[in-house]
């Protein structure tokens, strides 16, 4: 079967780690760049793909990370240690770490960081939330890599494989990625003459999101006669994908994913997504030009891969025995 891993779509904590990774030499011997890594759930492919980037360049650098274990109250304190010890850069992973982190462009928070170079992965919507400054204005010092595939070219890809009339989509209202997501996804589908049925993640008494709804939320989905669910960036959803993805197939519902981790470590069934050790290597390029080539982080375009892998993952379509079209095969990357 042919298959290959990468589809070209031209938009078509605080618990620290040590993980003191100096490539060629110790900081005793030469000065040695430091970063921080703030990361959400430990770490990650993009991570790997950092480092890699670092290390296939012959750049030398010492990786500190704070695993903040899923709870952004850790941050504050993280935030306190970094400005008593500041690192020449700190890297950060996903919407609400760089949030909590930098906070929006037009805010001057003292508590976020505005002295120290700040990186950031895997944020879908770094505009709308207001990590990036707006066309014409620099924010001075943060740049980052976004990992998101345009939401036209995601119903696009959908498409491709199977017809869609009503699209579910089981989304974190207390998360600002998701709520932005859910927003474009809304005008995309209208464009496409889809309906959008929305399923919100109803809160505990203590203000965070109920597991424990995802099946009846699915449920509801299916009585509203959804063909397809959607899963789009979300650290909620990412959280519970299992619960997800299963609720969808008991349905026999197939879910399409616009992140890679509901395909590879779920049961979603297809994806158009951004390769997540790609995306560690896009934001080390950016990292590399701020500490080894001097340029300011405002001048360093914050960037989104142009290329998408279209995965498929052949057990689950047995399971629904919904088959791929042949000619998708000859790009796609099938998952047994």
């Amino acid at each position: 079967m042919l298959r290959r891993p990468l589809l070209t779509l031209l938009l078509l904590a605080t618990s620290i780690t040590a993980t003191s990774v100096v490539t060629a030499a110790t900081a005793a011997e030469a000065k040695v760049p430091r970063i921080v890594m703030l990361l959400w759930r430990g770490e990650t492919p993009v991570e790997q793909g950092f480092k890699t980037y670092f290390h296939d360049h012959q750049r030398q650098a010492q990786f500190e990370e704070i695993d903040l274990q899923r709870d952004l109250s850790r941050l504050p304190a993280v935030l306190e240690q970094i400005r008593q010890n500041p690192p020449d850069l700190v890297y950060t992973w996903g919407t609400g770490v760089t949030l909590g982190t930098v906070g929006r462009w037009d805010e001057n928070d003292p508590a976020k960081l505005h002295d120290i170079p700040v990186v950031f992965s895997m944020v879908s919507a770094p505009w709308k939330t207001g990590i990036a400054a707006p066309e014409g204005q620099q924010r001075a010092n943060v740049t980052g890599a976004s990992h998101i595939a345009p939401l036209a070219t995601q119903l696009k890809a959908m498409s491709v494989y199977m017809p869609v009339q009503r699209l579910g989509v089981v989304f974190t209202p207390t998360e600002p990625n998701s709520v932005s997501s859910v927003n474009d996804l809304e005008k995309a589908t209208q464009a496409a003459g889809i309906q959008l049925l929305q399923a919100p993640v109803p809160n505990l008494a203590d203000g965070t999101p109920d597991p424990a709804s995802i099946p009846s939320l699915v449920a509801k989905l299916a009585e509203q006669g959804a063909n397809v669910i959607y899963i789009g960036p979300d650290n909620f959803v990412g959280t519970y994908r299992q619960q997800l993805t299963s609720a969808a197939l008991a349905h026999g519902i197939p879910c399409f994913t616009g992140t890679e981790l509901e395909i590879r470590d779920g049961d979603a069934m297809f994806g158009l997504v951004s390769r997540y050790d790609l995306v560690g290597r896009l934001a080390a390029s950016k990292a590399e030009k701020i500490l080894f080539e001097g340029q300011s982080a405002a001048n360093i375009p914050i960037e989104t891969l142009n290329r998408f892998s279209y995965l498929i993952k052949m057990p689950v379509a047995r399971r629904l025995q919904l088959y791929p079209p042949v000619l998708l095969l000859d790009y796609a990357e099938v998952l047994q």
